[in-house]
């Protein structure tokens, strides 16, 4: 978080844009029958610019621009711990007009108990 200097040569307008620069990205989280959607507002990200993987149950996203860039967006990280029941090896993703929208679907259910025939 930015705090505001009085001191300084730049101005108040320019300090308060850069505390709302601050501001996390939006994202929303859904939970269905089948697993789970996530949708990041990534406006300003290239698709090079992210790394998206999935560890310990949870999905983790960094975007950041590479340094020398002119752009101003500041790095997003996010975690979202969503458990074990997550199919790791078929989550999807893909990024189109600056919104991420990872499509993680939950395993399939093992019978816990299965009738035995004694033969």
């Amino acid at each position: 978080m930015r705090t505001f200097t009085p001191f300084t040569t730049r101005s108040l307008f320019s300090e308060l844009n850069n505390l709302f620069e601050d501001r996390p990205q939006a994202h929303q989280l859904y939970a269905t029958k089948t697993g789970w959607f996530v949708r990041v507002d990534l406006a300003g990200f290239e698709k090079s610019d992210l790394e998206l993987h999935f560890e310990d149950s949870a999905l983790h996203l960094i975007a950041e621009k590479p340094e020398g860039s002119a752009s101003t967006r500041p790095a997003a990280h996010h975690k979202f711990t969503l458990g074990d029941e997550v199919d790791s090896l078929s989550i999807t993703a893909k990024l189109e007009n600056g919104v991420l929208e990872v499509t993680l679907p939950r395993k399939e259910e093992v019978a816990s108990n299965k009738h035995i025939t004694i033969q």
